[in-house]
């Protein structure tokens, strides 16, 4: 059976700062949990396995200068997944014509980006991304930090400069970890792009928003390996349902008040998790699973 460091989407709802502002929120990252591994991997990896063979130009992507990056990444990948007893002889198929990162992403959980520091910033030369959420990757490609996250609203003000300091400071010692959330009626590992502006659905109600409705958690993690001088940015996706958040009441009224605090351009970019949230705190406040009382106070 499959042993490793166990995280559930709950376990990451934290408070957003009020009034709002978009922060990095990175906090220091214990290597046992830098790949996670779970009862779901089989599975998982089958799925992914799929997708790159059905839209491999849309998910992979390397450029000759990240192939060092690659070879040390495939070094750490097999080191950490080889401490797990069904994994001791994994190893990594690097068929001939098949990019590095394609081959160590074809044996983690977890999506992949890799960055060089260029002299116009912090640039993706390599990405293995399967199942993003609702986003365009092919027009990451080659693009910098800034260029990445132009789509964000207040990206400029609150993370442009704090994030190129971090990457340039970001220790190989030192890892980190952070969080990022999505409220979905899907529950597929790939969200394509174009779901972010759907409407919701109609057939979804206060009666069954906790069983059809998802919270989406990318549990984000930063290193900077030591010999390539590369940093990797690992994305693995954790999905749990709204009747299974509401099993941990004090996370649940963190995340309907958070939701339900956005200012209007950031609703406006996740207008699909607003349109959910409302719903959320409407069926949360009737079912008596939070009050009024506790959302004004988290």
């Amino acid at each position: 059976m499959l042993k490793h460091a166990s995280i559930s989407a709950a376990d990451l709802i934290s408070p957003d700062p009020h009034p709002f502002k978009w922060r990095m929120g990175v906090k220091p990252l214990s290597l046992e949990r830098w790949l996670l591994v779970d009862q779901e991997r089989d599975t998982d990896l089958e799925e992914i396995g799929r997708l790159i063979d059905a839209h491999r130009d849309k998910i992979i992507y390397c450029e000759p200068s990240a192939l060092e990056g690659c070879d040390e990444l495939s070094i750490e990948v097999l080191q950490h997944l080889r401490q797990i007893d069904d994994l001791k002889t994994l190893e990594i198929d690097d068929q001939q014509g098949r990019a590095p990162i394609e081959a160590i992403r074809r044996v983690v959980q977890e999506d992949l980006c890799l960055l060089e520091r260029r002299p116009e910033g912090w640039t993706m030369t390599a990405c293995a991304v399967a199942i993003p959420t609702q986003w365009d990757v092919p027009s990451k490609y080659g693009k910098t930090l800034d260029v990445i996250h132009e789509p964000v609203p207040r990206y400029d003000t609150d993370l442009s400069q704090p994030m190129g300091t971090f990457f340039d400071r970001l220790r190989p010692e030192a890892p980190v970890w952070r969080a990022n959330r999505t409220l979905t009626d899907d529950p597929s590992l790939r969200l394509a792009p174009q779901r972010r502006h759907h409407p919701m659905r109609d057939d979804i109600t206060i009666k069954n928003v906790a069983d059809r409705v998802w919270l989406r958690v990318e549990y984000q993690t930063l290193r900077r390996l030591p010999q390539s001088d590369v940093i990797i940015f690992t994305i693995r996706i954790l999905r749990q349902n709204i009747a299974s958040v509401a099993d941990h009441p004090e996370k649940l009224t963190q995340l309907v008040s958070s939701l339900t605090k956005m200012p209007n351009d950031i609703r406006d970019y996740k207008d699909s998790t607003w349109g959910h949230a409302q719903l959320i705190r409407q069926w949360a406040l009737s079912t008596g699973r939070v009050t009024k009382e506790e959302l004004n106070e988290s």
